[in-house]
């Protein structure tokens, strides 16, 4: 079906679903004009029930009967065999099949047949699919799932044999709960149906097998309250191995020819597998969610007139938390939350986790109830004792804008040791993402936390409070970064900018009464630390380099740790004080490792200055007073034993939390752990190690290039073509050639702190960016390799080359300044000092030599948004604007007459046709050549952010793109998890690793 055709089933859809029937169908068979089929496609769609029913949809082909029998009764199988099989009676149908009660004349004994229909059976591989789905769900003998007995085909027909389950389906359980007062199940009830439902998934999940389509009619319960899930594994073999297509964007299909269809159930669906995404267990566990919702409200979580509106419903709106029953539990209130997390990486990663708290619940039914009573009764005591002076606290809180932090409670009851767990939402628009530093810490008591999330402020948030408190004199949107607590809490450090994009970097620190921020440093490139109790702040501030301290008030800065450089470190970073203080663990970075999943662990004793290493293969150590170093690796949290007095690790390390945003590129990990052991973290993805480069033709079509995933930055192809040089990021930053036609990648500069080449015009020579010297300075080598390499504009700093003119005399680049933000300006190569090119108060950058030489394009925010401009070279010229709708990172086509830039936040390939052999300037009206996700860079360690150089390249006669595609572009952080009493859980998980070795 093509994308048009589609188009046109949706809008008569949207016409046709507000008539009445007979007036319906009038419109349809006029608006159709005799096209049969289109009419049955909309008819067919418009006559499913919705939020509670199956539907299908097929994607090039009229809608046909189910299964080879009437559309409308199904009663062609009753009476019949099936094989060994007596037919009696249609017990059901939907979307993905019809359901009848049989009897096993072998065995004796009654089943359920499934027939599915006969578009999917009539396909070999389907039909293969199914046999080896039906032997895996076989395998799963579970109290809970209906078995599979086998599959039975006679005259064409072929059906699952399935455990006939007697009893009520959930959704008949919940029409009937709906009429009671108040509706919904009984708590109870519903949490014994809830856990024996995570109980069958997390059996399932063990065995990779997802249900797809877990919603109240797959739910039988017999007159002995059993659970059983039914049509596990079906989805799958309906939908084969390519994911659902998307209701609202099924025009998005590349392959038209195919038949496509949407399958599941509407108010079930979990957003990605709405939008056509692939799917797995986290899917189970959304619809888990809109069940468990649904048995303690009697009404969906999400709801809509037709299929469409509950589609957008799930992807769009949340439920409506007021109707869950008053006397919800608060966890059972945080678990169905986290289940029903739109976006997949914020969701609960686990159904076990589910079925534990369930469990917990269950069997403690009042302890929600205790600890809000003791929690009231003692804000109660301290209000009445705060009468007196309220006048004097309040002002002095409204001063600060902290009050609810001055009023400050605990927010677990004393004694309390449960493990509990709830969510931080970050506030609208705000997010994180995983850069150089945590964004998370805690206070030294552990009652509030520090959020500095995009694009600011700076929040502290208590753990028994329900708002985000922003901090007064960080209220303006910047870069911020590593917040930390002074040890008495009334100071709070953290920075500003970023040590790649950013004109200024200043550390600073500002009391949490209120008042202006006290800058203690201005750093070149900042990694976090600790703050002791004798006033120093431990912390990394230039790159390569060790870790630093300072005194909290200001002051120079103290070398503590210095470089092996002799055996290859580059980086010493995330400095955390042992207790006592006077030791520390750092994360170290060295030549040779491609990600911070293998850097290593050290620890320095600062009495004796000797250092020695603790773990292999991990970042961002942390020490939890459950005694166990935890640190992060690929997205999850390692524990190892720890013997603090001896210093030495006194076990193996095991896993304790998965799901942790993180980037293999910088090391950062975005959790903290309290003094009194709880934790928090940043629900996300993993930055680094998978993106891949693809060539893209003007149509949009893609063809990846034979290269292994990697941090790929800057692809510059060279002159002739033949081959590119690319960055690859990461704890070393180098950059490499690849021979498009021999296919070998060979690595170029061997410092680990090299970026962004740029190739002269005749191919001979290379510039770049380099840390080399300290700072962002330029360098220029030979291309052949010969040679040293030599730096660029000797004076110079914070820059970054763009463009050689097409005789090889000049160059363009990048420079920050503090005075004037990005600029762009030009150097003569063999000497001479640099000129701007465009040197304002505003932003500018990535200005491109045209093929003639004769004109400067280049990105520039000077009306408040970055546009594409062009001027005459050399000399001042008449500026002319190119982009009407933003731009950025311009690229002229080699053989001339076009040029091209960025829009809509990089998803956007923009082309202009020019003309630059007369006196002025030509150009054509912006189009789009085409769009797609592919990187920009701003993720990115080492990118330079702005109006910055180009992430792409394109070939000389303009018909191919070399882009860089990252599939964690979009794993930016909304939520953050807290976990009270996480050091106990930690405790019971090594207590399980024991005794299960003991075994």
């Amino acid at each position: 079906m093509t994308p048009e055709r589609w188009e046109r089933i949706k809008t008569l859809f949207d016409a046709a679903r507000g008539r009445a029937a007979a007036d319906r169908s009038a419109f349809l068979a006029r608006e159709c004009a005799g096209d049969t089929d289109l009419q049955l496609e909309v008819e067919a769609l418009l006559d499913q029930p919705v939020g509670t029913a199956e539907f299908v949809g097929f994607v090039g082909g009229p809608l046909t009967p189910l299964g080879g029998v009437s559309a409308t009764g199904g009663a062609l199988l009753v009476g019949r065999r099936l094989g060994t099989f007596e037919v009696h009676s249609l017990l059901g149908r939907g979307g993905m099949g019809e359901v009848y009660r049989a009897h096993d004349t072998r065995l004796g004994r009654d089943v359920a047949i499934k027939v599915l229909p006969r578009e999917f059976t009539s396909n070999p591989g389907r039909v293969a699919a199914l046999e080896r789905e039906a032997r895996v769900v076989a395998a799963l003998n579970h109290p809970h799932i209906a078995a599979i007995h086998g599959l039975e085909e006679s005259d064409g027909v072929r059906g699952l044999v399935l455990e006939l389950v007697e009893g009520q389906t959930l959704a008949e359980k919940l029409t009937e709960a709906a009429a009671a007062s108040p509706p919904g199940l009984p708590l109870k009830e519903a949490l014994s149906v809830a856990r024996q439902i995570a109980d069958a998934l997390e059996a399932a999940h063990e065995k990779g097998i997802t249900h797809r389509d877990l919603k109240p009619g797959n739910i039988k319960i017999t007159s002995d309250g059993v659970v059983k899930l039914l049509d596990f594994g079906i989805a799958k073999v309906v939908t084969g191995d390519a994911p659902p297509l998307d209701f609202t964007q099924a025009h998005t299909v590349t392959n038209a020819t195919r038949a496509g269809l949407i399958i599941g159930t509407a108010a079930y669906m979990s957003p990605e597998q709405a939008r056509g995404k692939p799917v797995d267990k986290r899917t189970d566990i959304w619809a888990f969610g809109c069940v468990l919702y649904e048995m303690l409200t009697a009404k969906a979580a999400f709801e809509g007139a037709t299929a469409s509106d509950t589609i957008a419903a799930v992807i769009e709106r949340e439920p409506d938390w007021s109707s869950l029953p008053v006397d919800t539990p608060r966890a059972l209130r945080r678990l169905l939350q986290r289940c029903l997390e739109k976006h997949p990486k914020q969701r609960l990663r686990d159904i076990g986790d589910a079925r534990v708290e369930i469990e917990q619940i269950i069997q403690s039914p009042g302890e929600d109830a205790d600890a809000d009573r003791a929690l009231l009764q003692s804000r109660t005591w301290r209000t009445r004792a705060r009468i007196a002076v309220a006048g004097v606290i309040v002002a002095a809180a409204l001063s600060a804008g902290l009050i609810g932090l001055i009023l400050a409670g605990g927010n677990v009851a004393p004694g309390d040791t449960r493990v509990t767990r709830f969510t931080v939402d970050l506030p609208k628009d705000s997010w994180m993402v995983p850069t150089f530093n945590s964004n998370l810490t805690f206070s030294p008591d552990g009652r509030v936390l520090a959020l500095t999330p995009l694009p600011g402020p700076l929040y502290l948030r208590r753990l028994d409070g329900f708002t985000n408190e922003p901090l007064e004199v960080t209220n303006t949107p910047n870069f911020r970064g590593s917040p930390l607590f002074s040890p008495d809490g009334a100071f709070i450090s953290f920075i500003e900018g970023n040590g790649i994009i950013s004109k200024s970097r200043p550390f600073l620190k500002a009391a949490l009464t209120g008042g202006a921020a006290t800058i203690l440093a201005n750093y070149d490139n900042f990694h976090g630390g600790d703050w002791s109790a004798d006033g120093w702040i431990y912390w990394t501030a230039t790159y390569p380099g060790g870790i630093v301290r300072i005194r909290d008030s200001g002051g120079e800065t103290e070398k503590v740790t210095e470089l092996d450089v002799v055996n290859g470190e580059r980086s010493h970073r995330f400095a955390q004080l042992l207790p006592g203080g006077d030791a520390l663990i750092y994360t170290v970075a060295f030549e040779g490792i491609n990600s911070y999943d293998e850097a290593r662990i050290d620890l320095w004793d600062m009495t004796t200055r000797r250092k020695k290493t603790l773990i292999s293969g991990g970042t961002h150590a942390q020490y939890s007073p459950s005694g166990h170093i935890v640190y992060a690796s690929a997205g999850k949290l390692f524990a190892v034993p720890f013997d603090v007095e001896r210093r030495e690790v006194t076990g193996s390390p095991f896993q304790v939390v998965d799901g942790v945003m993180m980037s293999r590129n910088t090391g950062a990990a975005h959790f903290a752990i309290s003094k009194r052991g709880d934790l928090a973290y940043a629900q996300g993805g993993i930055e680094g190690d998978s993106r891949s480069l693809v060539w893209v033709d003007r149509s949009g079509n893609e063809e990846p290039l034979p290269l292994e995933p990697a941090s790929y930055l800057y692809p510059r192809l060279a002159p002739d073509a033949r081959s590119m040089a690319v960055e690859i990021e990461g704890p070393n930053h180098d950059f490499y050639f690849y021979d498009f036609a021999r296919t070998v990648l060979s690595k170029v500069t061997t410092d680990g702190m090299s970026h962004n080449p740029v190739w002269s015009a005749d191919g001979r020579r290379l510039a770049y960016r380099s840390w080399q010297a300290g700072g962002m300075t330029m360098w220029a080598m030979n291309a052949d390799r010969s040679g040293a390499p030599e730096r660029l504009d000797p004076k110079g700093t914070r820059q970054s080359p763009v463009s050689f003119s097409p005789d090889g005399t000049l160059l363009t680049f990048d420079q920050k300044d503090p005075d004037s933000d990005d600029d762009a300006w030009i150097l003569t190569i063999a000497g001479g000092a640099a000129q701007p090119i465009a040197n304002t108060r505003s932003g500018e950058g990535s200005a491109k030599f045209s093929p003639d030489g004769r004109w400067v394009a280049y990105s520039s925010n000077e009306g408040g948004r970055a546009q594409i401009w062009v001027q005459p070279f050399p000399g001042l010229g008449p500026k002319i604007q190119i982009s009407n709708d933003g731009g950025t990172d311009p690229v002229w086509r080699r053989n001339g007459g076009e040029l091209y830039y960025r829009a809509g936040f990089g998803r956007r390939m923009m082309v202009v046709t020019v003309d630059t052999s007369g006196t002025e300037f030509r150009a054509s009206k912006p189009r789009t050549l085409f769009e797609g996700s592919y990187y920009q860079g701003t993720g990115a360690s080492c990118e330079m952010g702005g109006p910055s150089a180009a992430n792409y390249d394109v070939t000389p006669d303009g018909e191919r793109f070399l882009m860089v595609r990252d599939p964690t572009d979009a794993i930016a952080a909304t939520q953050v998890v807290v976990v009270t009493n996480w050091a106990e859980e930690v405790k019971a998980k090594e207590r399980a690793r024991a005794s299960a070795g003991t075994r």
